[in-house]
């Protein structure tokens, strides 16, 4: 009885070494634009929160019956972080404040100051926050009956602001813009030279 040779179909090296460098080919050029998708979705998703919250503090401020603030801050470095504070206080003043850069616990120190959310974004994530660079501060306060925003004067001229701007970006092309108005209206649009969509600013 003669036995059977049974010829079976299989991949040369040379060919599995030309798919590998094909795929290879393909990863790499597909890499950059698939990080920037990723970028884009954080970006988004961090500045939806910051909206929110910004609607959350003002709903807090009236439903506590007291003054709440919003404190903006940042650390540089690899290692660093942006990061925003609200918390409710017994009056309108700008001090004491609370620090969002702090360990969990120890953000607010004072007893007339109690911490309600605090949000960081480390800067390896490649997303800030932080208050429009023409602004000379780093909080605004919300007023409890009103769930307006309590005036802040700017340094020159000495003329009430009437809203508060943050930044939210990963670049300049990058950027959304959000703003709490003085009667408490909150948003976000996209400032000039931007390309992530949306309205933009007036």
């Amino acid at each position: 009885m003669r036995s059977r040779r049974t010829r079976m179909g299989a991949f040369t090296l040379i060919e599995l070494m030309i798919v590998v460098a094909l795929v290879a080919i393909i990863i790499t050029l597909a890499a950059p634009s698939f990080r920037d998708m990723i970028l884009m979705q954080r970006l988004r998703g961090v500045n939806a929160q910051v909206v929110t919250d910004l609607s959350f503090a003002r709903s807090e401020a009236v439903s506590r019956g007291t003054f709440v603030q919003i404190r903006f801050q940042q650390v540089s470095g690899v290692s660093g972080m942006s990061c925003y504070i609200i918390y409710a206080r017994n009056d309108s003043l700008t001090a004491p404040e609370c620090d969002c850069t702090a360990a969990e616990g120890s953000r607010c120190t004072d007893p007339s100051t109690t911490e309600i959310r605090t949000v960081q974004l480390p800067n390896a994530q490649s997303v800030t926050v932080a208050p429009h660079p023409s602004l000379t501060h780093d909080r605004f306060t919300i007023m409890p009956r009103t769930g307006g925003m309590s005036p802040i004067y700017a340094a020159v001229p000495n003329v009430p602001i009437s809203t508060f701007r943050i930044e939210t970006y990963i670049d300049g092309p990058r950027k959304f813009e959000n703003f709490f108005g003085i009667a408490g209206r909150v948003g976000y649009c996209s400032p000039a030279g931007s390309r992530v969509g949306g309205e933009p600013c007036a």
